[in-house]
């Protein structure tokens, strides 16, 4: 009998990965996937999963009118971020940590993106409370069975609030240019990502 894993996540693509490009790469494991917890406990039944693979981000049922951020919008955001010519501005003549001040500055505009872009998909209703619930989820119905989250759109506030909810392991989804790539690019991953599933899985059970 196969190793069952449990992949949870809300998006058609995602699950199109799992069965066509990650799945026939292990003779090994089983991929029961689901879109929500509640149907993957009536999909796993009396099976007891090795390991839950799930997604962060999803759709958050109490945001009532989500909502597309207008391009304008978002230019006139931009036009307040810092700029790569404040970024050099007296670097040369800068005495001391010249590299640790331009990196200081250089990161201000990865920041100022990176706050904008969870402000947008909150908006849009995507946020990390999806993933975070079938974890929730997943450690009462299934105690001692571990569970990582495997996402893409991620940031590093993220990763604090998915260790302090205290999953087992964070994996990144390949990311292309455009569906095919990212095909692509999963199918070149998938031995990796399975072996670090197998050892989070031996790990778990020592």
């Amino acid at each position: 009998m196969k190793t069952i894993i449990c992949f949870i996540d809300d998006s058609d693509f995602e699950h199109d990965l799992i069965h066509t490009e990650i799945a026939p790469c292990s003779a090994e494991f089983d991929f029961v996937s689901a879109y929500d917890f509640e149907e993957a406990r009536r999909l796993l039944g009396s099976k007891g999963p090795a390991l839950f693979l799930l997604d962060l981000w999803g759709q958050d049922a109490e945001i009532s009118a989500p909502c597309i951020t207008k391009k304008e919008e978002l230019l006139s955001r931009l036009e307040g971020f810092p700029t790569l010519d404040e970024v050099y501005q007296g670097l040369e003549d800068m005495e001391g940590d010249q590299t640790n001040v331009y990196l200081k500055r250089l990161f201000s505009i990865v920041n100022s993106w990176r706050n904008l872009f969870e402000e947008v998909c909150g908006r849009a209703g995507q946020n990390r409370k999806y993933g975070l619930y079938n974890l929730t989820q997943a450690r009462l119905f299934y105690p001692g069975v571990p569970a990582v989250f495997y996402t893409r759109k991620s940031l590093f506030s993220d990763a604090v609030a998915m260790f302090r909810a205290r999953a087992d392991g964070l994996f990144l989804k390949p990311t292309g240019g455009n569906d095919e790539e990212t095909k692509k690019l999963t199918r070149e991953y998938a031995p990796q990502l399975l072996d670090d599933l197998k050892r989070t899985i031996l790990s778990a059970q020592a």
